[in-house]
């Protein structure tokens, strides 16, 4: 018997020494020999299986792991590789029921635990993502991908600080990968340490020359340090590196205005023409071509071209903003609803005094958090932070209850959590700003927490701020992406402030923009004695301070003096938005 198999083994022999040196050709003739003598032959079944998923014939490889689970039904590689097979065609649920296959064999499998993470991921299900991922580093410490993967799904999780020790974890392992770089960078640049995120985006690059993601981070740090012409600068370096992605056009273009000429019209057609350009690409093109039409005032074209944007970019990041709405249309009002924290009696707390500053996007609120925090008593700015909104999330899935505890235990824990984004200092009295719009969901809980606490409520002109949003690609924020859910939004928004300021009359303070900007003096002298601040000229003077950071759509107003705006600009949009007038009384 042993004779008989012994052309077979030095067959087989062959197949492997030409399949190691990629001659897959050879590689193949020699197992097809093979299984002309023995069909049942699970090595070279296997191997023609890896040569077909190294060209990218997945049906093929497909067909022939099946024939080989077939021969060896417990083989946790044959089984584990069409897990991986399936994922490959997009087929996730059959995908997972082989992956589970393997650690019903083998619970320590792990890859097994490692696709299954990515799959979870790709699916938005962040718990079993976190969950198959943790487990694959504790399995293998020197992982550096699962480390890397790991970081993405606390990112996303909001769990910044897990994030950013997963992603140098990885980077300890591996310092080759370049992902963990730029992605660390934007860690850093999330909790405001632009210094650092500049130093990942450059050992990205270092790694990487033709960088344009890193490229394009690098360029949105330094716009929001206000150093324009280096952001410029790496902008044209990332078109350089990918020079068909528009986006990179898109955003130059917010700083040089130039570049909206014909020869970028002409590449946008061009590129249009080619069908298999992606759906952001596509979104991008879009923005640009409603920025051409609002220059000539075609501003029906305009509206065309952002409806035509807005939805594509929606649909390339379709999973997660189909969360995104829900939450913010759904999970968000239930807990705004229901959140509650327990009363203690005698339950006294002086020690940090925040301001919270709500809204809409696009109400002014980047301009009167600048004049709060820059008067004689300067004080730390949480710019869009979500500190409040992302506790009171973790804390609903760890209660498992819209009950989050007694209440100096969660003011404790948001102590703890302020102080470690820099907001909490002696030096400051203790006194900072929060402008987390959402936060105006939160303003019951809020008060509970924080009875003495500041809220300012920046209004402006409905149809200015709708507009406005419509403009601008807030990228994080699914609703804004629709005119629909953009409606919805200020709906909702409109009906709680009622309903606090019902409640809790007096207790808000509402700072109306286009007051503002035409008497800034007056009106911020108001806004700073209800903050019980000093005012001087400096709050005036933001934009001379040489510390001025944002990452808002403002980035740019502020870093000039305050200027009257005129609410004629958006009136030619009002008739392309008559409908709405219709549906919301507050929309005439």
């Amino acid at each position: 018997m042993n004779k008989k198999n012994e052309p077979l083994k030095m067959t087989y022999m062959r197949a492997l020494e030409s399949y190691k040196k990629l001659d897959y050709k050879s590689a193949e003739d020699f197992c097809y020999k093979i299984l002309s003598i023995n069909s049942y032959h699970f090595d070279s079944i296997m191997m023609l299986a890896s040569i077909a998923g190294a060209k990218k014939n997945l049906d093929q490889a497909k067909e022939l792991l099946i024939k080989a689970i077939e021969i060896q039904p417990k083989n946790k590689t044959a089984i584990h590789n069409l897990g991986t097979c399936f994922k490959e065609l997009g087929k996730l649920d059959e995908s997972k029921n082989y992956y589970n296959k393997v650690l019903e064999i083998d619970p320590k499998h792990i890859n097994a635990h490692y696709n299954l993470g990515i799959i979870y991921y790709e699916l938005r299900d962040l718990k079993k993502a976190k969950s198959y991922l943790k487990k694959t580093t504790e399995l293998q410490k020197n992982f550096g991908f699962a480390f890397f993967s790991l970081g993405n799904v606390h990112t996303d999780l909001k769990e910044y600080n897990e994030a950013m020790s997963c992603y140098q974890k990885a980077i300890e392992i591996n310092p080759n990968i370049v992902g963990a770089h730029n992605n660390l960078g934007l860690i850093y640049r999330t909790l405001n340490d632009l210094e650092n995120a500049v130093k990942s985006y450059q050992k990205a690059i270092k790694l990487q020359p033709k960088h344009g993601g890193a490229y394009h981070n690098l360029a949105l740090a330094y716009k929001e340090l206000g150093k324009f012409d280096q952001s410029i600068i790496f902008h044209e370096k990332a078109i350089e590196s990918e020079p068909e992605n528009l986006a990179h056009c898109y955003y130059l273009s917010e700083l040089k205005k130039d570049i909206l000429n014909q020869d970028l019209k002409n590449k946008i057609k061009n590129i249009f023409s080619n069908n298999k350009t992606s759906k952001i690409n596509n979104a991008f093109g879009n923005y640009l071509l409603a920025k051409y039409e609002r220059k000539s005032k075609n501003y029906e074209n305009e509206f065309k071209f952002l409806i035509e944007g807005h939805k594509n970019y929606f649909d390339s990041m379709k999973k997660k903003f189909e969360l995104g709405v829900k939450y913010c249309f759904d999970d968000v009002l239930q807990i705004e609803k229901g959140v509650k924290v327990e009363r203690i009696n005698n339950d006294k707390y002086d020690e940090i005094k925040p301001i919270f500053i709500i809204g809409v996007p696009r109400c002014g609120s980047t301009l009167v958090e600048k004049i709060i925090a820059s008067g004689s008593e300067a004080i730390p700015m949480g710019e869009e932070t979500a500190i409040f909104e992302n506790f009171v999330n973790r804390k609903i899935l760890e209660m498992q209850s819209l009950n989050l505890g007694k209440c100096p235990d969660i003011r404790n824990e948001l102590h703890k959590l302020y102080k470690d984004r820099g907001l909490v200092m002696k030096k400051y009295n203790n006194i900072f700003t929060d402008k987390s719009l959402n936060n105006f969901f939160y303003l019951k809980l809020i008060k509970e927490i924080y009875p003495k606490a500041k809220i300012i409520n920046c209004k402006r002109s409905v149809l200015s701020s709708i507009v406005s949003i419509f403009q601008n690609n807030l990228t994080e924020l699914a609703w804004t992406h629709d005119l629909n859910n953009i409606f919805k939004y200020f709906s909702n928004y409109f009906e709680i402030i009622n309903n606090y300021n019902e409640e809790f009359p007096n207790s808000i303070y509402n700072l109306e923009f286009e007051k503002l900007t035409v008497e800034p003096e007056k009106e911020s002298k108001k806004l700073m004695k209800f903050c019980e601040l000093p005012w001087d000229k400096k709050c005036l003077e933001f934009y001379k301070r040489k510390d001025l950071i944002s990452k808002t759509a403002s980035n740019i107003q502020i870093r000039e003096a305050i200027y009257k705006h005129s609410l004629e600009k958006y009136l030619p949009y009002k008739k392309f938005l008559a409908e709405y007038g219709k549906k919301y009384y507050w929309f005439n």
